[in-house]
């Protein structure tokens, strides 16, 4: 083991012990505020209106920063892991395999969509009691009647129309998509939606903590120090928060990602594969058109003399 092996096993290391001695932090820290926090009593402020919004608008935007940073710290440690990395060099050595191809890519996709769309079809409906080849032909398209769905129960029926206007996102190769036979109907979670979806869920929170701290105002008889455990306990949960979305955005990287990442290999693998064996010069699409048009040979007409 070199030195930078043995350097980056300290830094996993040291990473494990201070999320440990972090977690215990925050929870010493909350249990004494919260002991702390049943000595007093809450009462109704008399703050204009205008204030106890003031207030609260900064008691958000503290609670979020807190979090928000904290949760990019999480994002940062993930690409920086040993584990995505190492898989990231994989995957950009797969795409490399398929350059000579490229301009087969756009046909994989309408086959990946076809085939996947097919797959989800088939499991629903089965799911459903229903049988694909009664509602949809070899090529995809719906050949239903009216009077076959309306012989459907409720359930059949919801099956049978999400079926009917299921919209596939096939796995792009040469970035960033979906994996199961669900996730195929939905785009792709990249790191934008994840922050969106994060700043979302730390506003929620961080607003009901600031409000309650802003609306009740601890007094303690004879001792001054309410409205700093109160402020404590807020600071605290918020940085809990933080250390939560941290490793979840950290799981994100280093776990979901990097599954995505070997399911694109396979797919590579499987796309090179089929252009050696001669697969995927041709739109699908043109292959179903030009197997639904009949061509008619001329009759020769032979005359008696």
């Amino acid at each position: 083991m070199n030195i930078d092996e043995k350097l980056e096993e300290l830094q996993g290391l040291t990473s494990r012990y201070i999320k440990s001695i972090a977690m215990d932090f925050v929870v010493v820290i909350v249990a004494l505020a919260y002991i702390f926090y049943q000595m007093i009593t809450l009462e109704p402020t008399n703050l204009n209106p205008l204030v106890l919004i003031a207030e609260a608008i900064m008691g958000i935007i503290c609670g979020v920063v807190i979090k928000q940073a904290l949760g990019e710290n999480g994002f940062s440690r993930g690409y920086n892991s040993r584990i995505w990395i190492e898989e990231e060099d994989k995957y950009n050595q797969a795409c490399n395999t398929a350059n000579p191809y490229m301009e087969r890519v756009d046909n994989f996709y309408q086959c990946e969509e076809i085939e996947k769309k097919r797959n989800y079809r088939r499991q629903k409906l089965q799911g459903a009691r229903l049988k694909y080849d009664q509602w949809f032909d070899k090529d995809g398209n719906y050949i239903g009647t009216i009077e076959k769905y309306n012989l459907l129960d409720k359930k059949q029926k919801n099956v049978l129309d999400k079926c009917i206007k299921v919209k596939i996102y096939p796995l792009n190769l040469f970035s960033q998509y979906s994996i199961s036979s669900d996730q195929d109907t939905k785009p792709e979670i990249t790191d934008r939606k994840q922050r969106e979806k994060n700043v979302a869920k730390n506003t929620i929170s961080a607003t009901l903590v600031a409000v309650i701290g802003v609306y009740f105002m601890p007094l303690i008889n004879s001792w001054s120090w309410g409205s700093f455990i109160s402020a404590t306990m807020q600071v605290t949960l918020w940085v809990l928060f933080g250390i939560l979305q941290l490793y979840t955005n950290y799981n994100f990287v280093v776990q979901d990602k990097v599954a995505l990442l070997k399911t694109k290999k396979e797919c590579i693998r499987r796309f090179t594969t089929g252009c050696e064996k001669g697969m995927y010069i041709v739109s699908p699409y043109e292959e179903q058109d030009k197997a639904t048009h009949t061509f008619e040979k001329p009759i020769a007409i032979v005359t008696q003399q």
